[in-house]
């Protein structure tokens, strides 16, 4: 629903756009309560627009020295809506096996985020003066944004001769450079750009919370290392389901590394010279090596030792769970 009609309306677009955002972000607290997220959060919402504010604040004067016919103004607004909205929906399939993680349909979320949210701006664009409401190139902006965040199998990883492991995601959009927003690259780079823009910390956390909200029925063994209730076997089967999620921690930041400069191909080589310099400043081959070293991927980690390390990457932070 949009404000009534004792609400002020509008007066200018970034008005429209705080209107909107406001909406968003009450989806994103009714999502996370609804399903128990832990990552596509409202936290998670808002740095992914402080990295695409981060990444457009650096390229914005090499922008207006190349880019014509391009509103900086009116795309800062469509950035930070973009990424305070892209994850808005979140839609799973449970498992049918036990002990699984719940599922992502690939774009599924992101095409129910994108009909909601356009769904909304339509309807407010009905109650507001048309000089201060969404155009249909806004709209276009959001929906090609939104689906830029869309992340899928590499359907070549694992393949022989090939460096990335077989669970490699990646995002397709940033490989088809031709004629690409601006604004949806900028979004694609934030969502994916925790390690390079705020470093191994931060990274490794995202990580734990993934693995919360993918994995409910193992929420509170990881957030209260309590497992004297798990049979011999179950302890089995779950030191395996954290190795799978540490594994996949270290392969996805050797793929960040590996793979940018293909993700940035699309932008000039000084806009390049950059982000690479100044923005993901720590993706690097050391930082890498160093999320190899801190996290525990041997067949011989205890179920114990898996724990504690979850446990110390949440640094003790109360999240949105109680202890049964």
């Amino acid at each position: 629903m949009v404000e009534n009609a004792n609400s002020k309306m509008p007066s200018t677009f970034a008005e429209t756009v705080r209107l909107v955002e406001k909406y968003v972000l009450t989806e994103i607290e009714r999502e996370t309560a609804k399903k128990q997220l832990y990552y596509h959060t409202v936290a998670h919402a808002l740095a992914v627009k402080r990295r695409a504010n981060f990444i457009f604040q650096a390229l914005e004067p090499v922008l207006k020295q190349e880019t014509h016919l391009f509103d900086f103004g009116r795309s800062k607004h469509l950035l930070d809506l973009c990424a305070i909205a892209h994850d808005m929906v979140q839609n799973f399939v449970e498992s049918t096996k036990l002990h699984s993680p719940r599922k992502r349909p690939v774009g599924v979320s992101e095409r129910a985020t994108t009909a909601k949210l356009i769904r909304y701006i339509r309807d407010l664009n009905q109650k507001v003066n048309y000089s201060v409401g969404f155009t249909s190139a806004d709209l276009s902006t959001i929906e090609e944004s939104i689906a830029a965040t869309i992340c899928d199998r590499d359907p070549l990883a694992g393949k022989t001769n090939y460096s990335f492991s077989k669970h490699s995601i990646y995002q397709p959009y940033l490989y088809n450079s031709e004629q690409n927003s601006i604004v949806a690259q900028i979004i694609a780079l934030a969502d994916l750009g925790t390690l390079g823009i705020d470093g191994i910390e931060s990274y490794l956390r995202e990580g734990v919370l993934i693995l919360l909200e993918d994995n409910p029925d193992l929420v509170e063994l990881v957030l209260y290392r309590d497992g004297t209730y798990l049979t011999t076997n179950s302890k089995r089967i779950t030191t395996i389901r954290l190795l799978n999620m540490t594994r996949f921690m270290v392969d996805l930041a050797r793929e960040r590394y590996t793979r940018f400069p293909q993700e940035i191909i699309g932008f000039s080589d000084r806009a390049k010279q950059i982000l690479q310099d100044r923005v993901f400043k720590n993706l690097t081959l050391e930082n890498v090596r160093e999320i190899e070293r801190l996290t525990p991927t041997s067949t011989d980690s205890s179920l114990a030792e898996l724990l504690d390390f979850f446990s110390e990457k949440l640094n003790g932070e109360s999240l949105q769970t109680t202890k049964k």
